[in-house]
């Protein structure tokens, strides 16, 4: 039977080049995201270019009964999955106190929840259709201390130890797990026009989604632990693992009160 590739967070950004990158590999994927015309493009896509078999699930993974419905999809339809790219995710920028409470619940679940009740729905199935692989988008701002991305750093450090510990787990049963560790991203218009305020090493440090995908799925397939797409990304993680703790907050502290300053 054929395999698979299931990706979450599919319809646009990273996710929608993931899919792309992984088709033109010629590997089969099953897309889920929101249902509509982002998603349902995305599939269409695929299927005027490449000839792998692609399917779409629309679903809103921040409601809780969503990681069952997926599964249930999968299992229905007898899909046999041997890679898991848990991608989903949304971002915020901001004071900790400007946001409401249910957007930092729809921030966890998508976050954190998603990745973790997915991965485990689907553990078996992919021991049992090694070797397999489980890619989970973090980010670069997850091994730094980020006011005004409280809850969005702190998600994405967890997606991180998540992935490293799981990766000492599961190496026995042939199933690799990455994490993807990006930074600045052109994923989407208001990405871009905020990443076009850059200047020097930061400005040169953003990537195109289509890069980010390239190089994750490069290394998901090579079992790279940790995938930080880009020269000067790489470069900045392993100074920054130099650098004393107190050094690093006040680099950012700085940074952020001059971000503060020019921001009206």
């Amino acid at each position: 039977m054929e395999l698979y590739t299931l990706i979450t967070g599919a319809g646009a950004g990273i996710g929608k080049a993931l899919a792309l990158e992984c088709a033109a590999r010629k590997m089969n994927v099953l897309l889920v995201a929101l249902a509509g015309d982002e998603l349902d493009n995305t599939v269409e896509e695929i299927r005027s270019k490449y000839t792998t078999e692609c399917y779409g699930f629309g679903v809103d993974l921040s409601r809780s009964e969503s990681f069952c419905t997926v599964y249930n999809w999968v299992k229905e339809n007898n899909f046999r999955i041997n890679i898991l790219i848990n991608n989903v995710g949304i971002g915020s920028k901001g004071d900790f106190e400007q946001m409401q409470t249910f957007f930092y619940e729809k921030q966890l679940q998508l976050n954190i929840h998603a990745a973790t009740m997915l991965t485990h729905l689907f553990l078996n199935e992919l021991k049992a259709n090694a070797p397999s692989h489980i890619m989970n988008t973090g980010s670069l701002g997850g091994f730094y201390i980020i006011p005004g991305k409280t809850v969005y750093a702190a998600s994405k450090a967890y997606i991180y130890h998540f992935s490293r510990s799981l990766q000492l787990e599961l190496k026995p049963h042939n199933v690799l797990v990455s994490v993807l560790c990006p930074g600045g991203t052109d994923s989407n218009e208001m990405q871009i026009a905020m990443h076009k305020e850059l200047k020097g090493m930061a400005k040169h440090s953003i990537l195109s989604a289509e890069q980010v995908a390239k190089e994750a799925i490069d290394k998901m397939l090579k079992g790279q632990a940790r995938i930080i797409p880009g020269l000067i990304n790489k470069f900045s993680y392993c100074i920054s693992r130099l650098v004393p703790e107190f050094i690093q907050q006040l680099i950012i502290s700085n940074a952020f009160k001059h971000a503060e300053k020019h921001k009206y």
